[in-house]
Parts: C-alpha cells; structure tokens; sequence
C-alpha cells in the first residue's frame, strides 16, 4: 500500500464514549458527553474495568455510508476473548454487569488465560481471536439471551499501555486535562492532520490506526517535506466511526492491527481461512 499526504483540513469529530446496551444507548443519545476535535482531541487505550461497546451508538441522521459498512471496516481488527471448553465466553461477574475483556493483543489475552487455568484447572478455557465487527454482533446476541437483565454484558476494549500513554500525551499537548481524558475517552485510534492516505483497491483513503507504531512507520516511507507537514491525532472509536459514517463519500479506512498480520501469517502457514 502507498502512502501520501491528503491535502485540507480533516473535519472535527465529536468525542463520545461507545455504549453498551439498548438502555445504555438511549442514555447514551440522551446525555453523552461531547468534545469537539481540532483545537483539543483524542482518546485513549482501555484498561481493565472501563466499559466499551458492545452496541456502536450513533444519533439518527443521514448516512453517507450505512453504520453496518463503516463498523465492516473493523474487521481488520481482531480481538481475543477467553472462552471455555466449548467456546463460549467468559464474563465476569460483577454487582450490575457481566464484564468480558475484548484484548487486542493476544499476549494479555494468554496472561489472563494461565491465571484462569491456574485458579480453574477443570474449565480448560481458552483464547479465541475474532474481527471486532464480529464481535460486537455476539455482544449483541449475548445481552438478548441474557435471562438476567439487570446485568448486561459489556465489552471493555483493552489495549496497550504504550498506545494508552501516547495518546493521552497528545492530548495534554492539546491542553485537554485528565479528567476530560478519563471521562470522556476509551479507544484510541490514530491519524494524521492533514489525512495520511494509502492506496486500496478502491482508491485512495484516510487512514486511521490502531496502532501508534504503525502510524509512526507508515510516516517513516514518506519524504522527508512531507512528513514534516503531519501532525499526529488521536481520537475515541466512536468519534472515528461518525467521521466515517458522515462523510460525503467512502473516503476512510482502517489500518489493520499488527495482531491481524500475524494471525494471517499463522493461517496462511495453516492453509486455512
């Protein structure tokens, strides 16, 4: 994939927090809170106990492309859930919710996998890696088939802490504090001002990152003139999604996660899918 540099200013996005839940999503469009990007933006990596969505919320509008396209495009994001035996999720309980981790990055999966184990030899749990869009339609399904429903399963997206830091680093430098960081942002993704574009087989696109290390590599290939004129953003997944949904055409994608070419790898040395 080539990169280039997408001349114009990017539009600024609205800050929300991803929700999970039909409750959760009326609340969500009643009281979210909202920041706008530009002046100061961002998001950041997940850590335990911080709830993400499971339902992607959005206020009725008009979509340049449909919300089932643009949360399509996270496919090339995969998480890893621990599940039993019989690969069925493992939440953890708690007072009002059932929590499952959604790990981008299999070794802290495979970390909380051997406490499991270690605690729990006979449930002979394991780790199971799919796209984020999958996931959150199993998210879905799951709180319809709770029989509890004063406890719905939510879906906290849990990064790492080198992308956390980073991006609330440029944050500060935008001069948002930490409790607007700690409020009102989960999931970092990356991008440029203006637009890094890559070349798909559709056409040139804005691209968004999961990864701060894949941004800083993918400024790496470009001249030297170029990459001086972009400036590192960050913002929250939600926000990312709107911008996607709002724009005028198909203009956006995402980056694949470093955890995405590694499973490739991993399939392609299997000969499956």
């Amino acid at each position: 994939m080539t990169a280039t540099v997408q001349p114009g200013k990017i539009k600024r996005f609205l800050l929300t927090n991803l929700v999970v839940s039909a409750v959760a999503c009326m609340q969500f469009r009643r009281h979210r809170w909202r920041h706008q990007l530009g002046r100061a933006a961002g998001s950041l990596v997940l850590s335990a106990g911080l709830a993400v969505g499971g339902v992607l919320c959005f206020a009725a509008s008009a979509y340049a492309i449909p919300e089932t396209e643009a949360i399509k495009k996270l496919q090339v994001v995969p998480v890893f859930v621990l599940t039993d035996a019989k690969g069925v999720p493992l939440p953890i309980p708690q007072e009002k919710r059932l929590v499952l981790p959604l790990y981008l990055e299999s070794a802290k999966a495979n970390e909380q996998l051997a406490a499991l184990n270690k605690s729990n030899p006979d449930l002979k749990a394991g780790v199971v890696a799919l796209p984020l869009n999958v996931m959150n339609e199993k998210v879905v399904e799951l709180n319809k088939q709770l029989t509890d429903k004063s406890r719905p399963l939510v879906a906290p997206i849990v990064g790492n802490d080198s992308d956390r830091a980073q991006a609330v680093k440029i944050l500060k430098a935008q001069g948002l504090s930490d409790q607007q960081i700690k409020e009102g942002l989960n999931v970092p993704v990356f991008f440029t001002k203006p637009f890094l574009t890559i070349t798909t087989p559709e056409g040139p696109r804005g691209v968004f990152f999961f990864s701060y290390e894949n941004l800083q590599n993918a400024l790496g290939k470009l001249p030297d003139a170029d990459r001086g004129k972009l400036k590192p953003q960050v913002a929250d997944l939600t926000a990312v999604l709107r911008e996607i949904i709002d724009a005028k055409e198909d203009t956006f994608t995402i980056f694949p996660t470093p955890e995405y070419f590694r499973l490739v790898k991993e399939n392609q040395a299997k000969k499956t899918p």
